[in-house]
C-alpha cells in the first residue's frame, strides 16, 4: 500500500497517450446496456483525474477480496460492489460478485459478472499465453493472482523475475483442481516503470532497477519478492541471508521458496565433512521438499525421488524414490518419466521391463524433452530390446536436427540405417551422418560415432572407409584432447584398417593401449588388445552397428 501513491502519475501518463474516451462516459454506456471492451475501460480508468484515490482504494479492496475469496463468500458482496464502484473493469470485482451471487443461488445476478470475467480473461489471453516469452499483461500482482483464482487454480508459489525482453515480471505457480501445477508469467513492466519514473527526480534514480523494486516489496512482506531476494543472495553465496528471506517466504506457502531452500541445504550437505551436520542438513532438505510436495510440486517429487534412489536417505527408501517418480510422472514431469524409463530399461531397483521403459520414454519424448528423445532413440536402437520403431520419434529428432543438434542428426541416420520407424535407407543414413559431421567437425563424440559406424558396420552398403578415415584424421589433428583418448584412437586405427593400411592401424592401436595403461581404462584394455591383434593379422573390425 505504501507504494501505491508512487505509481499514479506514470499510470496517468500511459493512459493519456491515446486520448481514451472518458471513464465516466464508458460507465454510462455500460449502465445503458452498451458493450464496452475491457481494454477501453482499463485505458480510460488509467486516464481518470482522480486516479490516485481510485487506484489506492481499488488495490486495498482487491487485496481484501483475495484474502477471503475462498473461505467467506457472504462477505464478498459488499467488497465486490465497492470494487466495481471504483473500477468497473476489475477482474477481481466481477469474479467475487459472481461467486457471491452463485453462493446465494441467484444465477441471473451472477451471469453478467461471469460474462465480464470471461471477457477480461480473453482480453488478457489475446495478447499473450503466459509463457516466459509471452507473459500475460497485468497492472499489479493482485490482478495476476486473481487471474489464476478466476480460472479455478490455487496460487501456490511466486517469484519476481527480470530479463532482456521483460523488465519486470511475475512467475506465478498455480495448482488446478487436478493435474500438474501451471506456471504463468505476467508482465508487470508498466508497474515497474511507474515506480522508476517516480524516482527519476531524485539522486537515487540512476541506481533504480528491478532489484531495487524487489527489495522494497520484500520489506513489505511480498512473498514473491522475498523469494526473489533469497534466490539472488544464494547465487552470491550469501547463504545465511538467503535462507532467512526464503524461510519468510515459505511461511506463506510459497513452494518456490521451499524448493530453493531444499537445494541450498542439499549443496551444504554435499560439501560438509561433519556427519552430524550432514544429517541435520538432509533433514532440512527433506522437510522443504515435503512442504513443496504437499503443495503439489512435481519438480519436488522428482528431486526428492532422485535423492532417495541415490541412497541419500538409506536403502530402505529406494522404493519410496520410485513411488515419488511415479507420482511426478503422473503429473507429466518429463524428467521423472526419463528416470523411470532408465530404471525399467536397466532393471535397477525395479524389475526390468522394456515395455514399461518404452512407455515412459515415449511420454517424455512427446513432452518435448530433447534429452528424452535422444535417449528413447538409443533405447530403440539397442538390439537387446528388440523394439519396433516410432515414426513420431523420427520426426521429433528431425525437428531437433533442424535446430542444429548434431547428436539428433546422428540418431536420425542410425534410425534410417536400421529402418526403425521408417523404411531403411543407406543413402539417407549417410546423408544424415555427414550432415552431423559438417555441422561440427571437431565434436569428438559425434565424429567418433560416425567414423566408427562407417568403418566397421556389418552392413557393407553402409561402409564409407575413406570418408571415415578423413574425418578422423581431421579430428585427431585438430583436437589435442581427443588425441589422448584411447577410444578415439581405437576408432582412428579402425578407419585405417578399413582402408587396408594395417601397419598404420597397428601403430595407432599401440598408442591407444599405452594411454589405456592407467587404471581408469582397465575395462577396455582387453578390447583394445584384441583389435591390435586383428590389425597385426591383417583383419578389419566388423560389428553390427548402428
Amino acid at each position: 500500500m505504501r507504494l501505491l501513491p508512487i505509481i499514479l502519475a506514470a499510470l496517468f501518463a500511459v493512459g493519456c497517450q491515446t486520448a481514451p474516451v472518458s471513464y465516466t462516459v464508458l460507465n454510462e454506456q455500460i449502465a445503458s446496456g452498451k458493450e464496452v471492451s475491457p481494454d477501453a475501460l482499463r485505458e480510460s480508468f488509467l486516464a481518470t483525474a482522480d486516479l490516485a484515490s481510485r487506484l489506492e482504494r481499488l488495490t486495498d479492496l482487491e487485496e481484501q477480496a483475495l484474502a477471503i475469496v475462498e473461505d467467506e463468500p457472504l462477505k464478498l458482496g459488499s467488497i465486490g460492489s465497492a470494487i466495481l464502484d471504483t473500477y468497473y473493469g476489475s477482474l477481481t470485482g466481477h469474479y467475487i460478485l459472481a461467486r457471491f451471487y452463485t453462493h446465494l443461488e441467484t444465477p441471473e445476478a451472477a451471469a453478467p459478472h461471469e460474462a465480464w470475467v470471461a471477457r477480461i480473461q480473453s482480453s488478457m489471453q489475446e495478447q499473450a499465453d503466459g509463457s516466459r516469452e509471452r507473459p500475460l499483461p497485468a497492472m499489479t500482482t493482485v490482478e495476476a493472482r486473481m487471474y489464476a483464482v478466476s480460472k479455478g487454480w490455487s496460487p501456490v508459489g511466486a517469484i519476481y523475475q527480470t530479463s532482456d525482453t521483460t523488465v519486470f515480471s511475475l512467475l506465478l505457480q498455480a495448482k488446478p483442481a487436478s493435474g500438474a501445477i501451471r506456471g504463468l508469467n505476467f508482465d508487470l513492466t508498466p508497474y515497474y516503470e511507474s515506480i522508476r519514473q517516480e524516482f527519476s527526480g531524485g539522486e537515487e534514480s540512476r541506481d533504480f532497477s528491478p532489484f531495487t523494486l524487489i527489495g522494497l516489496l520484500a520489506k513489505q512482506n511480498d512473498t514473491a519478492a522475498q523469494t526473489a531476494v533469497g534466490a539472488f543472495l544464494a547465487t552470491q553465496d550469501r547463504l545465511d541471508d538467503a535462507v532467512n528471506w526464503l524461510r519468510a517466504a515459505s511461511r506463506t506457502g510459497n513452494l518456490l521458496a521451499n524448493s530453493i531452500l531444499a537445494r541450498i541445504y542439499w549443496e551444504q550437505a554435499r560439501s560438509t565433512e561433519d556427519p552430524d551436520a550432514r544429517v541435520e542438513l538432509l533433514d532440512e532438505v527433506l522437510e522443504n521438499y515435503l512442504h513443496a510436495i504437499a503443495l503439489g510440486s512435481a519438480d519436488a517429487m522428482y528431486a526428492l525421488g532422485v535423492l532417495y534412489l541415490n541412497g541419500q536417505y538409506g536403502e530402505d527408501n529406494l522404493v519410496s524414490g520410485v513411488s515419488l517418480l511415479q507420482q511426478a510422472a503422473a503429473l507429466d514431469n518429463s524428467d521423472a518419466e526419463m528416470f523411470l524409463a532408465h530404471l525399467y530399461y536397466a532393471g535397477e531397483v525395479v524389475e526390468q521391463n522394456y515395455a514399461t521403459a518404452r512407455t515412459y520414454y515415449a511420454k517424455a519424448s512427446s513432452a518435448g524433452n530433447p534429452f528424452a528423445r535422444r535417449a528413447y532413440a538409443r533405447f530403440l536402437l539397442d538390439p537387446s530390446t528388440m523394439q519396433n520403431g516410432d515414426p513420431d520419434l523420427l520426426d521429433a529428432l528431425k525437428d531437433q536436427a533442424k535446430d542444429g543438434d548434431p547428436e539428433s542428426m546422428v540418431l536420425v541416420g542410425n534410425l534410417y540405417a536400421r529402418g526403425l520407424g521408417t523404411n531403411p535407407s543407406v543413402r539417407q543414413a549417410v546423408r544424415w551422418f555427414k550432415k552431423a559431421v559438417n555441422h561440427d567437425s571437431e565434436n569428438a563424440s559425434i565424429v567418433n560415432e560416425v567414423a566408427w559406424t562407417l568403418a566397421v558396420s556389418n552392413n557393407q552398403q553402409l561402409r564409407q572407409p575413406k570418408y571415415a578415415r578423413r574425418i578422423m584424421d581431421h579430428l585427431m589433428t585438430a583436437n589435442a584432447e581427443a588425441r589422448m583418448r584411447p577410444e578415439y584412437l581405437d576408432t582412428w586405427a579402425a578407419t585405417y584398417a578399413a582402408n587396408g593400411e594395417f601397419e598404420r592401424a597397428a601403430e595407432l592401436q599401440k598408442e591407444a593401449l599405452q594411454i589405456a595403461d592407467s587404471e581408469e581404462f582397465q575395462d577396455v584394455r582387453d578390447v583394445l588388445q584384441a583389435h591390435l591383434e586383428d590389425f597385426q593379422s591383417g583383419r578389419t573390425i566388423t560389428e553390427p552397428v548402428p
